[in-house]
């Protein structure tokens, strides 16, 4: 089974970010909520917010978006924005 899936955020001028990843924490309108692979369909508001990528190398990327919309797909993930700023500290674990 594979346990990973595409992750693209886009704003109206590019593809700011596409990869492929195995989690991802975004910002909701309410909080923030987790994807893992093989996640439910999902169409959620986001107010903006950190988002935290942990691509299949391990590596975790860091964001700072702007509001927009998340969409789940089964699988891939598009976060719609925008304003988008990756953000140093980039870690391995």
């Amino acid at each position: 089974m594979n346990d990973s899936f595409t992750f693209v955020i886009l704003t109206p001028d590019t593809i700011f970010y596409e990869g492929e990843i195995s989690s991802l924490v975004a910002p909701a309108v309410e909080g923030s909520f987790g994807v893992l692979s093989h996640h439910a369909p999902l169409v959620s508001r986001s107010d903006g917010g950190k988002v935290k990528v942990r691509e299949i190398s391990k590596k975790e990327r860091f964001f700072e978006v702007g509001p927009g919309l998340v969409e789940v797909f089964k699988n891939r993930v598009v976060l719609l924005t925008k304003h988008v700023l990756e953000l140093s500290g980039i870690s391995t674990a």
